[in-house]
């Protein structure tokens, strides 16, 4: 039998499974505190987390291998979208159907992207259709205020998708005092890109509204020389987006919220094959959603508490103009409740909570529904963090059940110990599982009604040294994954064929000398089909990058390297070469409230490709300016 990885599949079909390529290509968690301040907080010179353990921890405290990219970073790096920003950081790796707004497929440990959770403000945004990923491309960073990044198996911590990890995404917080900030910039392929909002504290009201736009003519994204029949245009792309926080003080024990955000992708696209013509025009649209409404309060001196409701939505449209034309249309949508419980206890955190999920898909192809469905998900959980003296202790479990589907338990335990005030030595145990997605389930076409839930377990031993700015984290991991979930191209249809296991060494670093910031990481892997004794497809063995940042006054300098290893594309394909990526920044302050900033990304123009047949941008330059002022 022929097996062949989701990533493989979707750029590999005739025209019957053309239908379902196009519709992808358009391209459980609820805080127990309140994210802003507590997402900003500072403890003994270290970042307050909350998503490796639902509770605030300091950084160097938590146990499972996490990473943080505050405002400061982001700003720093003057990344535009998730991907390329993640791509930085330890484990992650991303392939790209084209340029800016292209498909992206994410990888974390070896993981793909429907084994990796992502959540905007604690709400889960998962996706039901063929592909079962969600679209980081189109989260653009003017909308975010800090990225947590948690490595490894935690479904016992946010349920199904956890088996690579979770990627939180925090949107932009109202605190402190009011200030108004706007940017804009122009660059190479005709980019423009603006933004602006305002944030801030009055009273017991907090507030953020900010909005902003990107469009570029882009580049064309098929390769012609590797590709069949491709159109040859520039394939563009237009993200609109905007963001609402805002939250009130009842008392000082109790608050209400709301959080809103939309990113709204408009993309041109290419389509190789046989059933394709060079003149044929293709076009997306990806809108993503969430909303939340939530109380966080204290019911008792050590007894803390949130509920939250949550609505988020992701849409993709796809139309094609030719020879056949034709229309698709894939919405999904998560509705939770969620009440979470914290009880703060000497030397000891005790965490307890209930979710409620509907998950829905409604899919069309020119404009007839052939695929309308719903089901619920229920899950209990509870969790309990140790500390005292030089014992580190995290145990977590929690039980799900998903409609139609088999009950599942995950667990994780994990151990520090401190040999003195900068070292730490932590293992852990953790069982994982990932439940197939309804178009899996109940797609007329290549749906599969009797998949069974991907499982997995993991184990980590790691070191870790930190001391006053600086900390360096490395996490030894073995990951084994049963019945993963592939599309068997004999069948032509979803099925459970295949184990996966991956065994590797991260290493991170981040740090301040004087004036000098410093980023850094390295991942060591060998993710393997076993059933087949081959590596997976398109993931790298060997992950590196170095980002660093230098102040010279008013003047910023920085720069970042990333390098990728050779790795296989799909079958019958030539495999992708290793690539080693340039991009330098600069930022001049011109006074107390203007910036004047540029960069060149893809410095040395190297030509590469992260799925065969698609091309990279080339180097592009930007120059922009950014203006801040409190009131």
């Amino acid at each position: 039998m022929r097996v062949f990885d989701l990533s493989v599949f979707m750029k590999n079909r005739t025209f019957r499974a053309r239908r379902f390529a196009l519709a992808l290509s358009s391209p459980a968690f609820s805080l127990l505190s309140l994210a802003s301040g507590a997402a900003l907080a500072q403890s003994a010179g270290s970042e307050i987390v909350v998503t490796a353990n639902r509770t605030e921890q300091i950084l160097t405290d938590v146990l499972p291998h996490t990473t943080v990219l505050g405002r400061d970073a982001i700003e720093r790096s003057q990344v535009m979208d998730l991907p390329t920003l993640l791509s930085r950081e330890a484990g992650f790796q991303f392939t790209q159907t084209g340029g800016r707004g292209g498909q992206a497929t994410a990888f974390l440990r070896g993981s793909a992207s429907m084994q990796v959770l992502v959540l905007v403000d604690g709400v889960p945004v998962t996706k039901q259709d063929t592909t079962g990923a969600v679209s980081l491309e189109h989260i653009m960073l003017d909308q975010v205020d800090r990225i947590e990044i948690v490595r490894g198996n935690v479904s016992a911590i946010h349920g199904s998708g956890a088996v690579g990890g979770v990627i939180q995404v925090f949107t932009r917080q109202g605190q402190g005092q009011p200030m108004v900030y706007a940017s804009a910039e122009r660059g190479s392929q005709g980019s423009q890109r603006w933004h602006a909002g305002t944030q801030g504290a009055v009273g017991p009201l907090a507030y953020t509204v900010s909005v902003g736009r990107l469009h570029t003519d882009g580049i064309n994204a098929a390769n012609l020389s590797q590709t069949l029949n491709a159109n040859p245009d520039a394939d563009g792309y237009r993200n609109d987006n905007h963001a609402l926080n805002l939250s009130y003080q009842l008392s000082p024990e109790h608050k209400l919220g709301l959080r809103s955000t939309h990113f709204k992708g408009r993309f041109d696209y290419d389509v190789t094959g046989s059933f394709s013509a060079p003149t044929d025009l293709h076009q997306g649209r990806t809108q993503l959603d969430s909303h939340s409404l939530y109380w966080a309060g204290r019911l008792g001196p050590q007894w803390s508490s949130r509920l939250n409701y949550s609505d988020a939505k992701e849409r993709n449209d796809t139309a094609t103009v030719g020879g056949y034309s034709f229309t698709t249309r894939a919405q999904t949508r998560t509705r939770m409740v969620s009440w979470t419980h914290q009880w703060d206890l000497p030397s000891m955190v005790l965490t307890a909570g209930l979710d409620h999920q509907t998950q829905g898909i409604d899919t069309a192809f020119n404009g007839a529904s052939d695929l309308l469905r719903e089901r619920h998900a229920h899950a209990i959980y509870g969790g309990m963090v140790y500390k005292r003296a030089a014992q580190n202790l995290q145990f977590n479990l929690r039980r799900d059940h998903v409609e139609d589907l088999s009950a599942k338990d995950s667990v994780y335990l994990g151990y520090g110990y401190d040999l003195n005030a900068e070292w730490k030595l932590i293992a852990s145990h953790a069982t994982a599982f990932n439940v197939p997605p309804l178009g899996y389930l109940f797609d007329p076409y290549y749906g599969n009604p009797n998949l069974r839930p991907e499982t997995a377990n993991t184990q980590e031993a790691g070191v870790q040294w930190a001391q006053g700015p600086h900390r360096l984290r490395s996490t030894w991991f073995s990951t084994l994954t049963k019945d993963l979930l592939l599309y068997d191209m004999g069948s032509s249809q979803f099925s459970n064929v295949s184990r996966v296991k991956n065994r590797g060494l991260e290493t991170s670093y981040s740090g301040r000398f004087h004036m000098t910031d410093l980023r850094a990481s390295l991942s060591l892997q060998d993710p393997v089909n076993e059933a087949t004794g081959q590596q997976l497809v398109r993931r790298a063995k060997t992950l590196a990058s170095v980002s660093v940042s230098q102040s010279l006054g008013l003047l910023s300098l920085g720069g970042s390297v990333r390098y990728t290893s050779a790795r296989p594309d799909i079958e019958g394909k030539p495999g992708l070469p290793s690539n080693t990526l340039l991009d330098l920044t600069a930022r001049y302050s011109l006074g107390r409230d203007w910036t004047l900033y540029g960069r060149v990304e893809n410095a040395t123009n190297s030509r590469y490709q992260s799925a065969y047949g698609y091309n990279q941008l080339p180097r592009t330059t930007t120059l922009g300016l950014s203006w801040k002022m409190k009131y």
